[in-house]
């Protein structure tokens, strides 16, 4: 679990990254497994007025805090029967990724691109990497099988986890997609 300051951090990264692809302030913020909601209050932070709206499959996390921080109860393979909008300026999957089997992330990726209407910031480890902390879960793919699965699924890498639809890949120049 990341600290007060480290979530803090990192959603000023990724907000100020997704304003930089839209060229313009982010308005709208899906994310999808997000626990009781903590990025909601780590975006509001710099912009109060941004339309958040968080799916989790935690029935006691929707229950206990749904109503206050717009959380909706789902999972990344069902957004596209939820009462979502189209797209989002910013789609945010953090510490949830990995816990996903092979053709759950697959699904939940192409539902997850269609929603994108600026950037996405898809938090995933991959047996490359050296990570700490919680591993309870499917043992990780190589980097390269992550990279066909956001490519099928119309993702386009632009460093530090972040991620452009494929409609949208000419916003970024073609250095910076990876």
């Amino acid at each position: 679990m990341k600290s007060p300051v480290e979530l803090a951090r990192q959603a000023a990264f990724v907000l100020r990254t997704a304003e930089f692809v839209l060229g313009r302030t982010v308005r709208s913020v899906l994310d999808v497994g997000c626990g009781e909601g903590q990025w909601r209050s780590a975006l509001r932070a710099h912009r109060p007025r941004l339309q958040y709206d968080g799916v989790d499959p935690s029935a006691y996390a929707v229950s206990r805090y749904g109503r206050a921080r717009g959380l909706q109860l789902g999972g990344i393979e069902q957004l596209d029967t939820l009462s979502l909008r189209e797209e989002y300026d910013l789609v945010v999957c953090c510490g949830m990724l990995n816990y996903l089997e092979a053709p759950a992330l697959q699904r939940g990726l192409a539902q997850v691109a269609r929603r994108v209407g600026g950037m996405a910031y898809l938090e995933l480890f991959t047996s490359d990497d050296q990570f700490e902390g919680d591993t309870n879960w499917p043992a990780p793919r190589p980097a390269a099988w992550y990279r066909r699965a956001m490519r099928r699924a119309g993702l386009w890498p632009v460093g530090m986890q972040c991620y452009v639809a494929s409609r949208a890949r000419d916003r970024v120049s073609a250095l910076e997609r990876l």
